[in-house]
Parts: C-alpha cells; structure tokens; sequence
C-alpha cells in the first residue's frame, strides 16, 4: 500500500500524536508499505529526515480550532483546498490517507473519496470547546461518514459517539509503545521505595487539564512519601506555589535518561482532570513492571482493573486520589500491580500490536 499521513496542527511539540504517529509510519514502512508525509509540523518533519521518510512541508495557515480561526476559516478554506487538491494529485495514486488534523479532514476528504482514496481520520487530541463548541463540528461529522474513525481509546470512542459519530466508522486502536525502548522490567521495589519512605513520579504538561494541582493537594500531610514531577507547562508556577510549604514535592523539569527516572520511583502518577485520550506514559510505566496510579479520565484506565493492574482514582478528586496513594504503602499491592501492568502492557500496548491493528484496517477498505 501507498499510504501518505498529513498534519497541519495549530502548534506542535514532542508529545503523544507524534510519537504514536513516526511509531506507526514507521512499523508499516518496515512492512513494505510505501509511507510519506506532507505538512507543517516541525517534530514529524523533522522526525521524517532523520529516518529517511519522505516528507513534504506545506504550510496551510492555521486550522479552525480556535474562535478566530474558525471564522476565518471562511475565506481561507477555498485556497488550502486548492493547496490540498494539489497535494494528492502530487502524491501518485495513493491506497489511504491518514489524516491527523481538522484542516485536511474537512478539506479533502470528499476529493479523497471520489478517487478511491481510503481516508482515515486519527484523533489523539484530548476533546474539548475548540471540538464541542466549533461552528465546523457539524460539517466534520457529516464527513465522518465518508472516512473511518480510529480513537485511542474506548473513552475516546464513547465521546465521538456522543458527538454524532456513526459507530460503524469508528474504531478503538490502543496507542502503542516500544516495549524494549528502555530495556528490561524495573524492580521498583529495590528503587524508588524502602522501609524509610516511598518515591512517586508525575510525568506531565504542567497544564489545567492533567490535574497535577490535584496530585499536590493529595500529597498534604502523606508520611514518608516524596514526589518528582517532570515536565513544563503554563501552570508551572502556580504549581510550584501550592506545593511550597511541602519538602517531599520536588520539579524537576526535562530528564534526559527517561528510563533511569522511571526506575528511580516505586510508582507512577496519572492524574488527568479532563478526557486524557491515552496516556502514554502509564503504559511505558507498567511495561517495567512499575505500578500505576491513574483516573478515570485517562482513556488507558478502560483497559485496567483498579487493584489488579492498577490503581484507579475518580478524576478531579483529591480525596480518591489520596486513597489510592494511601494504598501504595502496601508493598506487597504494589509487587503484584507491578508483574500484572507489565504483562498487560506487553500484550496490549505494544508497537507492533497497534501497527498490526492499522494495518489490518487499511488492508479492509484500501486498494493495494
């Protein structure tokens, strides 16, 4: 198959959708399908040279996902169409398109469709007004019907039906992770915990929606406890503030060995507030044998079992999020949460699982 994937995102960094997406680019390519890339995201293009995929950059303007550029959107929509169009006609008789931003989804799909394109729409983005409250929303979803949906998640999947979506054209693909990324399972037992105190670790965008704010609160007062959190983010200092008067919190920023941090803790933290489409990091934890605390608004807790594989705490919630870190002093909870999450993890949310997924997708409807 030829499959070319298109992003024209409002703004990029380093985060799930582009990991999940090189991932996926290039677990097909290494199954002998012809994969490139056209757009103006800064990590996947740049993602792209270093391993040798081919890459176009195209710049659109932005998508219409904010107030202005959804009206916008308007008169500019007639010339990133006209820009789209020659995209495709430049791109030699395509099997699929995964399209991976609104732009192309509302753009070209319809003209995809007309030449026997398979078109696949893949949402990694956490659902909120710029989706619900978008004067485009109604055109996206009658175009849904034309396109094959894939979520992240069943939490996601759940949301998209409720938008409208048809569930028939919807369809739930767990992200996926290298699962030898940082070599073999981690004895958090020996590591981030002793008879003395309990090191947790956040890993997080220091932002309103991962409810790290909730994660402080919840560590008032807790004994013999520490907290490392990683990452930055527009909260940064309002965080920083509320966790002031507690010693045992501690930011740490960027890490540049991510494996030796994830080593270094007994247990791992997820506390989203609002609709977290996966979370990547808790599947990269529980590959290692470590221990996962996550909410309910993390789409990867649909796969786990509060006590068995995890732990679940009800999201936006300090006092069930104290809860279940008043359970990890139990050592022997966390032993066995750990063995479990990896062996979930290595039969779930593998790489090569989640590429298998695609590909059985886009064999169903493509021509090859």
């Amino acid at each position: 198959m030829r499959i070319l994937f298109a992003r024209f995102p409002l703004e990029s960094a380093i985060g799930g959708a582009e990991i999940q997406t090189i991932s996926l680019m290039e677990g097909l390519r290494k199954r002998g399908h012809s994969v490139a890339f056209a757009g103006s995201c800064p990590v996947l293009l740049r993602f792209c040279k270093e391993r040798g995929i081919p890459a176009s950059e195209l710049h659109l303007g932005p998508p219409p996902v904010t107030k202005w550029n959804a009206l916008s959107f308007v008169w500019r929509k007639a010339r990133m169409k006209q820009a789209l169009l020659e995209l495709l006609d430049g791109f030699r008789d395509p099997s699929a398109i995964v399209m991976l931003s609104m732009s192309e989804k509302l753009l070209l799909t319809e003209a995809a469709v007309a030449r026997g394109v398979h078109v696949l729409w893949v949402e990694h983005d956490r659902v909120g007004r710029w989706l619900t409250g978008n004067p485009w929303l109604p055109r996206l979803r009658t175009l849904s019907k034309k396109a094959t949906t894939v979520v992240v998640s069943e939490l996601s999947r759940k949301i998209y039906l409720g938008l409208g979506w048809d569930e028939e054209k919807i369809v739930s693909i767990p992200n996926g992770i290298d699962l030898n990324r940082f070599g073999s399972s981690a004895s958090s037992e020996s590591s981030g915990s002793s008879e003395s105190s309990l090191r947790l670790g956040c890993i997080s965008r220091l932002s309103p929606e991962k409810g790290v704010d909730v994660l402080i609160r919840a560590m008032s007062g807790l004994p013999k406890t520490q907290l490392d959190i990683v990452g930055a983010g527009r909260e940064e200092a309002n965080f920083r503030m509320l966790a002031k008067d507690n010693p045992d919190i501690r930011f740490l920023g960027h890490v540049d060995d991510l494996g030796a941090f994830y080593r270094s803790i007994a247990a791992l933290i997820l506390p989203s507030r609002d609709h977290d489409p996966f979370g990547l990091v808790a599947a990269e934890a529980m590959a290692l044998g470590i221990p996962v605390i996550v909410t309910d608004a993390c789409g990867i807790a649909e796969y786990l079992e509060d006590g068995e594989t995890a732990l679940i705490a009800k999201a936006n919630d300090v006092t069930s999020l104290r809860t279940a870190l008043d359970r990890l002093k139990d050592a022997n909870l966390r032993q066995s949460i750990g063995e479990k999450g990896r062996r979930l993890a290595q039969e779930l949310f593998s790489s090569e699982r989640m590429t298998n997924e695609y590909e059985n997708l886009l064999k169903q409807h493509t021509k090859t």
